[in-house]
């Protein structure tokens, strides 16, 4: 069988991993950037505004030679920031300026509008999202300025030693316990703070028969979020950032944290393997993040974060379970808002006797965990074979005995998938992933019990409504829809797989294990959104965002759809 290949910002190998997929070096890529930033006009004078880096800017000034190279504007689309009543903070550099007012789109206009700036500025562009990083909280992680009293006391009083630091950070540390003059509320600083042990005020959340859609990386992102809230999802999650990274303030990491005012319910997913590291992120999180819950995936099996140390790595001996252990107690213990929830796998390897999720789940409640996520996989199976819901099952009868809220996940892809899990009782809700990206409107079916025949027609309205989402969230210039219609295909190796209820047998359903064949739907836009062809997918895409910045390329990044081996086969053969 295939397993899902993928990557995430911050892992290790991730670098090589996306060489290998689109042909380019890391240094080819940044020339790449960097000729295109010299290319783009400059925010402040797209809007009419001088700029305050004058000279020193590194974009480009001459909007009459911007102008002259600049893509048409994409065809019968209005801006979607002027739909929503809104200036455009992107000015001249839209690709939507045809329809903004005639004193809007002329240069010399100043304050007219607001630049939208670098990508990630909490800017009026993004005003309506939560969670952007601040410039001042950036520069204090980037320093390592940002005091965290709370896990500094915790790691002190479990004698967790702390290296999570670089060496000019640990070096600062030692001069301060020597009593070299340091900032204050700098890591150890030997006074307590009030509120060391602030667990009594943590909010709980109550995930009972609530839907909740996965972590995803990559798919997961703000827009499509948004598509599945309006499709009746109740709980939503980050896509999973690296705690190391949000402790640095890296901005690409923080914008994966974003929250949509829709999101009603909505969690942070990070990933690391160490107390110290955990500790202090989450008590970061727990101060500067709008958020419900805060979960530390520990089952993610991407071969850069196991050599970390972090993910499934954690499930594979007695002494990763029980450094999981100090992970969740330090991490709670740090928090005083946010409660703190975890994702697990079975175990690490195959071997039924290896499996150790059932121990876990009856233990993390007393660690400091308010929830536990299972997937019915392990480490060494991915993606590959069905989800054992009969462990999931023994997993739910030890959460029962402490009161712990297990959430079952793996190949929840209808409602009678859904009802099926639930009818015994145990579970608190299942978290629906895969099934979500193929057939988002999987959350009506179960919402309304029933199976939607969902038509070709409003299967597009969904890929529409994806691109205005992705307009208000990347931006509605010339990077913001190339960045769109990426995401928007990453989307689309996923849907493709859909095979319509109306073409299939009475009493047959379609499973997510098994390969579709392929066939001919009861319309042409049906049978053009079931190939596997990316130029099809791109084809789509121009419908909402217009014809492709020139030299544009686009190579899924999950590889794999993880079928099953007898699947495989048969297509090889």
């Amino acid at each position: 069988a295939t397993t899902m290949t993928t990557t995430t910002r911050g892992a290790a190998g991730a670098d090589a991993q996306d060489r290998d997929r689109t042909g380019l070096s890391l240094r080819a890529r940044r020339l790449e950037r960097a000729a295109a930033r010299a290319r783009d006009l400059c925010a402040f004078v797209a809007t009419g505004a001088p700029c305050p880096r004058g000279d020193a800017c590194r974009r480009l000034h001459d909007v009459d030679a911007y102008l002259t190279n600049k893509p048409a504007d994409v065809p019968d689309r209005v801006c979607p920031h002027v739909e929503r009543g809104l200036r455009c903070p992107h000015g001249l550099r839209c690709r939507f300026a045809g329809t903004h007012a005639e004193d809007e789109a002329a240069p010399g206009k100043v304050g007219k509008t607001t630049p939208a700036g670098d990508d990630e500025s909490e800017t009026f562009a993004y005003g309506f999202e939560r969670n952007a990083l601040g410039d001042d909280l950036q520069r204090a992680l980037a320093r390592n300025a940002r005091a965290l009293p709370r896990s500094d006391a915790v790691l002190r009083e479990m004698g967790i030693e702390l290296r999570c630091l670089s060496r000019a950070q640990a070096a600062a540390r030692n001069d301060a316990r020597a009593g070299v003059t340091s900032r204050g509320g700098y890591l150890g600083a030997r006074e307590p703070p009030s509120d060391a042990n602030p667990r009594d005020g943590a909010r709980r959340v109550d995930f009972r028969g609530k839907l909740y859609v996965a972590p995803l990386t990559t798919v997961g992102n703000l827009p499509f979020r948004r598509v599945c809230v309006g499709l009746g999802a109740d709980v939503t999650i980050s896509e999973m950032a690296m705690a190391s990274n949000v402790l640095k303030g890296d901005r690409g990491e923080w914008a994966l944290l974003r929250r949509h005012p829709s999101e009603k319910l909505f969690g942070a997913q990070v990933c690391g393997g160490w107390p110290d590291l955990l500790a202090r992120c989450g008590e970061l999180l727990d101060d500067e993040l709008d958020c419900d819950f805060v979960d530390v995936n520990m089952g993610c099996p991407i071969d850069g974060v196991c050599a970390k140390g972090a993910g499934s790595s954690l499930l594979r001996d007695a002494e990763g379970v029980a450094r999981m252990e100090r992970v969740v107690r330090a991490a709670s213990r740090s928090m005083r808002r946010a409660p703190l929830t975890i994702k697990l796998r079975m175990g690490y390897d195959d071997d039924p006797s290896k499996h150790v999720a059932h121990e876990i789940v009856a233990r993390a409640k007393s660690w400091g965990a308010h929830a536990v996520t299972l997937h019915g996989r392990t480490r060494q199976q991915r993606y590959s074979r069905a989800a054992d819901w009969a462990y999931v099952e023994r997993c739910a009868a030890a959460a029962r005995e402490t009161s712990t809220p297990l959430i079952g996940n793996g190949d929840v892809f209808s409602s009678a998938d859904y009802e099926r899990h639930m009818s015994s009782g145990s579970l608190a809700t299942c978290m629906i992933g895969r099934g979500a990206l193929i057939k988002p409107w999987v959350l009506t079916e179960i919402k309304e019990r029933r199976v939607w025949d969902i038509s070709a027609r409003e299967r597009l309205d969904l890929f529409e409504r994806f691109g205005a989402f992705g307009l208000e969230h990347w931006g509605a210039d010339e990077k913001g829809v190339e960045t769109t219609r990426r995401f928007m295909l990453e989307w689309m190796s996923y849907t493709h797989r859909y095979v319509p209820v109306g073409l299939l047998e009475r009493g047959v359903s379609q499973t997510m294990a098994l390969r579709p064949p392929a066939y001919v739907g009861r319309s042409d836009l049906e049978t053009l959104l079931a190939s596997d062809k990316t130029e099809d997918w791109r084809r789509v895409a121009r419908m909402f965002l217009g014809p492709e910045a020139p030299g544009f390329r686009f190579v899924p990044k999950h590889r794999s759809n993880s079928y099953s081996a007898a699947c495989d086969a048969a297509a090889a053969a």
